[in-house]
């Protein structure tokens, strides 16, 4: 009578751990979902924070020269800036105009001609504050790139509610097509 026994509680057994796999493999799903959901709603936080130090960074240090949008002062206006230079020149010219000059950069001699032959000066920026003002540049490009409808800084939370009610409609309709046995 044991041999008989012995094979039942191993079915037993096996059912028991296929059950509790199951079951881990979708606590384990859920958590890498609630993870990336955290990281995408996160991504557009620390880019946000980069724009606002850019922008404390340009009111401080560069806004004597520099307007974005109100035309020209001692130097060019930069809106759109980012869009008609690259990133590596933009930074160069940021951290070094003066090397610039020096080198004969054609872009660099057009600018300094058309402020009156006065130099951009080393403003003596690290470059997470140099990145820092680009993000800020960027972010003023894309603010006004959307005249109407939606603010462009809304666009990541839209996005990520939307697939939030995705995922709970999921999460739903498959809890509400389990079958209950009631004894």
């Amino acid at each position: 009578m044991f041999a008989i026994e012995q094979p039942t509680q191993m079915i037993n057994s096996k059912k028991q751990s296929s059950e509790m796999s199951r079951g881990l493999s979708k606590t384990w799903r859920v958590s890498a979902l609630g993870i990336l959901m955290i990281l995408l709603w996160l991504g557009p936080i620390k880019h946000g924070l980069a724009a606002e130090t850019g922008q404390e960074i340009f009111q401080t240090r560069c806004s004597a020269c520099h307007t974005i949008g109100k035309g020209k002062t001692v130097g060019p206006d930069l809106a759109g800036v980012t869009s008609r230079r690259e990133d590596g020149w933009l930074v160069r010219q940021i951290k070094e105009p003066d090397v610039l000059l020096a080198e004969k950069d054609p872009i660099a001699i057009q600018l300094l001609q058309e402020s009156n032959n006065v130099p951009m000066v080393p403003l003596g920026l690290n470059e997470t504050e140099i990145s820092a003002v680009i993000a800020y540049l960027k972010s003023t490009e894309q603010q006004v790139e959307v005249a109407t409808g939606l603010p462009s800084q809304y666009m990541p939370t839209v996005l990520i509610s939307i697939v939030v009610l995705i995922v709970l409609t999921l999460i739903g309709l498959k809890a509400g097509s389990k079958e209950v046995d009631v004894r």
